[in-house]
């Protein structure tokens, strides 16, 4: 790893620095390979606001997907023109990512199997990747992974205090936190914890007051949510009530009517604000997005469905990436076209405007999570 005394030879050290801070994030691995200097300079948290400053920064999405096993854990130089196969009699699941800003897709190379069903969430700069089902016994998983967008690696961090599938995932103030989901015995759970990443501990949160299997995670208004869930004797009548953890408290409050028949995708927007995305069912029904305005005033109308989604059960997911005046949501949903491939959308929260997401084949498998990350 040869040092030059000039960042780029025959330019002055801010120049070649914007210079370096305008290639795509994609691409930041192997910056970090021409020299020390080049090494210090990619690794520095200035460089990420260099690039907020200058307009270089994208807006990244990372999504658990359904993929066919050979397909899930490709080199990032493969532009995912193999296709998925979310049909197959043994489902797996890889990271794929949606570049935003560059309007470009690639899948994350992982070195072992993506558990199904895994949660997803982003802290900082870097994707917190928890539990769901492992992939060999289909039982749920307790695994930790942190990846880092910007070199593309991998850790193996502490695990949750239990393992858990289809629970509540979100960050908020630099944690992590769970809360419900079920266990091995398909028992609906009330346990929650925490988890901050700078220091890799879990602590115990207090039980919320109800079961939740498969409730929704999110962060709004600086709250950690859980939203809807059924529980144990319930199997698949999903309340409509949720919680949010009072953390100056150290306990659960309620908050009713946040969850509606058919059901929909909980994303929090600018202003704390919590938005569901739903696709109504087939052949009629509510569907569109709608805001959450308190406790006895219930939802309002934001927007319409996008032009050409087929209607039925909630998109894949939905997140909010961005922020201030130029926030948007994007969503996975199935798009009446193709019938069975799910394609992505975008709405920008400000204008209250879609746009279709132009995805590739490789990439219109079904998405369990989705995390969005600036660099």
């Amino acid at each position: 790893m040869e040092c030059y005394r000039e960042l780029i030879p025959g330019l002055p050290d801010d120049i070649a620095s914007d210079c370096i801070a305008r290639v795509t994030v994609r691409f930041h691995s192997g910056l970090r390979l021409v020299c020390r200097r080049w090494r210090d300079l990619v690794t520095a948290s200035d460089f990420y606001r260099l690039r907020e400053r200058i307009g270089a920064a994208e807006d990244l999405i990372f999504l658990v997907q359904a993929c066919r096993g050979g397909d899930c854990e490709v080199d990032e130089a493969d532009e995912g023109e193999k296709g998925c196969d979310i049909g197959s009699q043994s489902p797996a699941y890889g990271l794929s990512a949606y570049n935003v800003t560059r309007e470009s897709w690639y899948r994350v190379a992982t070195s072992e199997a993506v558990p199904l069903f895994a949660q997803i969430v982003s802290v900082g700069r870097k994707v917190v990747l928890l539990g769901g089902w492992d992939p060999a016994s289909l039982d749920p998983t307790a695994e930790v992974r942190v990846l880092d967008p910007a070199t593309g690696g991998w850790r193996r961090r502490t695990p949750m205090a239990e393992p858990r599938s289809f629970f509540a995932c979100g960050a908020v103030g630099g944690r992590v936190f769970v809360a419900g989901g079920h266990d091995a015995q398909k028992n609906a759970l009330r346990t929650a914890e925490t988890y901050d990443p700078s220091a890799d501990e879990w602590a115990a949160l207090p039980d919320m007051e109800e079961e939740r299997d498969e409730c929704q995670g999110m962060e709004a208004g600086g709250r950690f949510w859980a939203v809807s869930g059924y529980g144990t004797e319930e199997q698949g009548r999903f309340a409509g009530a949720a919680e949010w953890y009072d953390a100056a408290a150290g306990k659960w409050r309620r908050e009713e009517v946040m969850w509606e028949a058919g059901g929909a995708a909980c994303v929090g927007v600018a202003g704390g604000s919590i938005w569901s995305v739903g696709f109504g069912r087939e052949g009629g029904g509510a569907g569109g997005v709608r805001e959450y305005e308190g406790v006895g005033r219930g939802w309002k109308e934001v927007a319409p469905l996008p032009a050409g989604v087929k209607r039925g059960p909630r998109p894949c997911a939905a997140v909010a990436v961005g922020g201030g005046d130029k926030e948007r949501v994007f969503v996975m949903a199935t798009e009446e076209e193709t019938g069975g491939g799910h394609r992505g959308w975008v709405l920008e929260v400000g204008p209250r405007r879609w746009t279709r997401v132009e995805t590739p084949v490789g990439f219109t498998g079904f998405v369990y999570s989705a995390a969005a990350v600036r660099l």
